[in-house]
């Protein structure tokens, strides 16, 4: 919706307080980290050995939270209802992100070294490689602005060898549906399946298959951290691979501008434009919404009934 919205208006139309599609987001997050909190607890009861697992689930559910509410409820056991109840507030997005980065980092110590596999059985999609949870780590960094820390971070993953580009473009539906069918391509890293949805006013819809983290996704990244830390003729040179792989052009002046142009041509179907353009000050630009947009509106039942204050502007 936000990347159609200039031909359609679709974000006043569809983003508000007691929109469905807020709440049903927002639920769907908390009742999914409420299942891997269950998961978690009862693991650590027999075993305990698969722990870093759920932290770096736990870490991917509030990264995504905070990229698209700012402060939320940070529930961090099963005692609370779907968002916490009536009891619970808001966390500042610095404490939530300082607890993710302690997670990540933690669990990265105990994840295996290897290419991850999210698309072939159950086993494969939970049990992550430290590579997820370098790149979501990346994310965090790159969030707040630090990029020496997300630097070193992506050239890791680079250097491991694992993935290699291709010509997939996840703006087109070939991609995607190549994917379903035949599981991880060269540049899969993390991918969910989803139940396909369309709409009549905007092409995009709902896919088959979310790419989370792909190997095109991670040398933009670095390409970005190069520029931000000043090496601007390296930063160009992971444009050119992404360039010659994909048989695009770019536009733009500055490096940010043709990673922007990369992003907007690549990753329509990932759900990693959005973060890049925020952090990088292009979503006003973009997606031609008022600065209060670029957080969405905490559903209107949870400020009624939870006390949690709702977003500014709406």
């Amino acid at each position: 919706m936000y990347h159609y919205n200039k031909e359609a208006n679709l974000v006043p139309q569809y983003i508000s307080p007691d929109a469905t599609i807020i709440s049903d987001i927002w639920n769907s997050f908390y009742r999914a980290n409420r299942m891997n909190l269950m998961f978690k607890e009862a693991e650590a009861k027999q075993l305990g050995v698969y722990q870093s697992y759920f932290d770096v689930w736990n870490a991917l559910y509030y990264y995504y939270m905070v990229v698209a509410w700012g402060d939320v409820p940070y529930v961090d056991s099963t005692d609370f209802g779907v968002a916490g109840g009536s009891s619970i507030s808001k966390t500042p997005q610095s404490e939530i992100f300082s607890r993710l980065i302690k997670e990540l980092q933690g669990a990265m110590d105990n994840l295996e070294e290897k290419k991850n596999e999210s698309l072939g059985d159950a086993n494969d999609f939970f049990f992550v490689s430290k590579d997820v949870a370098r790149i979501l780590l990346a994310d965090i960094y790159m969030y707040q602005g630090n990029y020496r820390q997300a630097e070193p971070l992506l050239a890791k993953v680079i250097s491991g060898g694992f993935y290699m580009l291709d010509s997939s473009n996840y703006n087109q539906k070939e991609t995607i549906t190549d994917l379903y069918n035949n599981g991880s391509g060269t540049e899969t890293i993390l991918a969910v399946r989803n139940d396909v949805m369309t709409r009549s006013n905007i092409s995009l819809g709902i896919p088959s298959l979310v790419p989370l983290m792909t190997y095109t996704d991670v040398l933009l990244s670095y390409a970005e951290c190069l520029c931000k830390n000043g090496s601007t003729s390296d930063a160009e040179s992971q444009l050119n691979k992404i360039v010659a792989a994909k048989g695009i052009p770019l536009s733009g002046t500055t490096v940010l501008d043709k990673i922007k142009s990369a992003r907007l041509q690549l990753s329509l179907y990932c759900d990693v434009n959005f973060a890049f353009l925020k952090r990088t000050g292009f979503a006003k630009e973009v997606y031609g919404v008022e600065d209060y947009r670029l957080l969405l509106p905490i559903p209107q039942g949870d400020v009624i009934a939870g006390g949690i204050s709702q977003n500014t502007g709406y």
